[in-house]
């Protein structure tokens, strides 16, 4: 996906999810149950935060930490962000926790449009009916999580993957995976094929369910437990 989709993403999103968190600030948000929409808005605070710090550091070493002043509002954090990310070289050394050659500012673009159209989505369903994600940034979302989450987190590389194969096949739009492991090593195949089980449904639903969030117009083929295990890779 272009670079300027995902940053219309980050912003636009970004503030969907200020925008749904206000209706109802005691809202409980159902796939992270220790939260409510305040928590929410205030994990995002100190994401936009310490995200944008990484991108002012430039530095692809180790994090920077952050200095935020308590005056500083979501919408301020959020601001800044995207201002960072509209402005920086996409090339620009910024630190992650991924490997190093994709330490860059272009890693968080994409890492940031998708975080907040997940917890976008978490807002809106929290407070009502969730507007889906939008169908070519859910399936770029879907190659993201794949590409990062289910390879490298801040613990370190992803190993223990399951023994079993997962196909994950998109019904609006081109899109299928099929998921196996060897060696300690995700594979990702892009072609229709049969795993031990099956997911399909439209991108939204399935980038829903790679981040645990699973949606009853989802259809599941074959053994549930075999996509419970590969569900249960995100952090």
């Amino acid at each position: 996906m272009d670079r300027n989709t995902l940053l219309i993403a980050v912003e636009r999103e970004g503030r969907a999810l200020l925008a749904a968190a206000e209706r109802d600030a005691t809202a409980r948000v159902e796939h992270c149950p220790d939260w409510d929409t305040t928590a929410l808005v205030s994990h995002m605070t100190t994401v936009w935060g310490y995200m944008a710090t990484q991108i002012e550091a430039a530095s692809p070493d180790g994090p920077t930490h952050p200095h935020l002043d308590d005056q500083t509002t979501a919408s301020d954090c959020l601001n800044r962000l995207v201002a960072l990310l509209a402005s920086v070289d996409p090339s620009t050394p910024c630190w992650n926790w991924g490997p190093a050659e994709d330490r860059n500012a272009a890693w968080m673009v994409r890492r940031m449009a998708h975080e907040n159209t997940i917890h976008r989505w978490d807002a809106e369903n929290a407070v009502g009916e969730p507007a889906p994600i939008d169908a070519e940034l859910a399936h770029d979302g879907v190659n993201e999580i794949l590409d990062v989450a289910w390879r490298h987190q801040r613990r370190g590389p992803v190993v223990d993957f399951p023994s079993t194969t997962l196909h994950l096949h998109r019904t609006d739009g081109d899109g299928e995976w099929l998921l196996s492991a060897v060696e300690d090593q995700l594979v990702v195949g892009r072609e229709h094929a049969k795993g031990d089980a099956a997911a399909r449904g439209t991108a939204s639903d399935l980038v829903l369910l790679a981040w645990g969030r699973r949606l009853p117009t989802l259809k599941i083929f074959g053994d549930e437990a075999v996509v419970d295990a590969w569900v249960a890779l995100t952090p």
